[in-house]
């Protein structure tokens, strides 16, 4: 486990990670134009549990802005993000991203989203347990996300992947003019096999 002070300010070392059916790595300027496509090619179903299809990354270069803002986080050692590749295919599928680091508490949240080509393959859920085996090697301690309650793919995702439901915050979000009740999970390192 890495011993991190906690006022010291850790930049994540963002490799690439290799899996049995996706691989997980850092995106660069190659990759804008394929998410891009991703994401245009997802927007309405990717809309219906997520507000920024429809808010942002409407061009190749809203998605260029957004990748320098996560490698900015990732320097920051504020987050991080990983676009998800299926190996088979060597498309990428989604990303992964951890924000909202605290080093001191050693926590951190996670978020993911694939498009829909991609659903139904277990790509998210072996994404995910990448990505809690990198955060716990780095020293993190827990991870959370938090899933609509609508979004049952979501939610099977975080179950399947061993996280632990913890309740569910009413109105946690607005979404397209609604507010949304989420369910929160967590995963701690003990927990972690």
């Amino acid at each position: 486990m890495s011993d991190f002070l906690d006022d010291e300010l850790c930049e994540f070392s963002l490799q690439e990670v290799d899996g049995e059916c996706v691989v997980l790595r850092p995106l660069g300027e190659a990759d804008v134009q394929p998410l891009f496509e991703l994401i245009e090619g997802s927007r309405e179903f990717l809309s219906d549990h997520l507000p920024w299809p429809v808010e942002e990354c409407l061009t190749p270069e809203d998605v260029s802005a957004k990748m320098d803002a996560w490698n900015l986080q990732a320097q920051m050692a504020n987050g991080a993000c990983w676009g998800i590749f299926e190996k088979s295919s060597q498309k990428i599928a989604g990303c992964i991203m951890l924000g909202w680091v605290q080093w001191k508490n050693r926590s951190a949240t996670v978020s993911y989203w694939l498009g829909q080509d991609f659903c139904g393959r277990g790509l998210a859920t072996e994404a995910l347990l990448l990505v809690a085996g990198e955060s716990f090697a780095m020293g993190l301690n827990r991870l959370e996300l938090t899933s609509s309650v609508n979004n049952l793919k979501s939610v099977a995702v975080a179950r399947r992947a061993g996280f632990q439901e913890e309740g569910v915050c009413r109105e946690y979000e607005l979404l397209h003019g609604h507010f949304e009740d989420h369910i929160r999970f967590s995963l701690l390192a003990r927990d972690f096999c």
